[in-house]
């Protein structure tokens, strides 16, 4: 998901993954499932088949750190910020873990074609040798928006590869 406000000379992109569901739904998610296993479990175990409970705990366990993990990797986000001369990126889960701060004028997208002849191209902003990959969790169709917003943001567009921004 792209998201965007941009006005004279200021901006903030900010860029998530898509989610069909918040850490609340998948919590009650894993509460439904967990009360119907349970319910299943509890009658097998009241019929003499009271091996089953030590399964269907690990089997809960699972469940729930998978839905955790998931979630987890789409709480991630970028924050693109113009302000300026100075452009500021950063990156994390819930606060901003990594950040780096560039010179608008020093700075450019550039386009890579993907190692995979499916996959769409990698969006990096480079300034002075260093190369920040953005938007690696993005769609084609959103990364032809976030390629789009960043050249109204007047920063320019290199293109690396035989494919790289003409798939755009």
């Amino acid at each position: 998901m792209v998201s965007v406000s941009l006005d004279d000379g200021q901006g903030l992109i900010i860029l998530r993954p898509n989610r069909s569901a918040d850490w609340r739904a998948n919590r009650l998610l894993w509460l439904l499932v967990a009360a119907h296993s349970l319910l299943i479990t509890v009658g097998f175990a009241l019929a003499g088949a009271w091996m089953i409970l030590p399964f269907a705990g690990v089997e809960l366990l699972v469940l729930g750190a998978a839905l955790w993990f998931v979630n987890r990797k789409c709480s991630h986000q970028e924050v693109i910020t113009l302000d300026g001369a100075v452009l500021a990126i950063e990156k994390g889960v819930e606060r901003p873990q990594r950040h780096w701060r560039f010179t608008t004028g020093e700075t450019s997208v550039s386009v890579h074609d993907a190692p995979y002849p499916n996959d769409p191209p990698r969006i990096s902003l480079c300034s002075r040798g260093e190369k920040v990959d953005i938007g690696g969790f993005l769609g084609l169709e959103e990364r032809r928006e976030l390629l789009m917003r960043l050249r109204d943001c007047g920063l320019r567009v290199r293109d690396h590869g035989a494919h790289g921004a003409q798939r755009f």
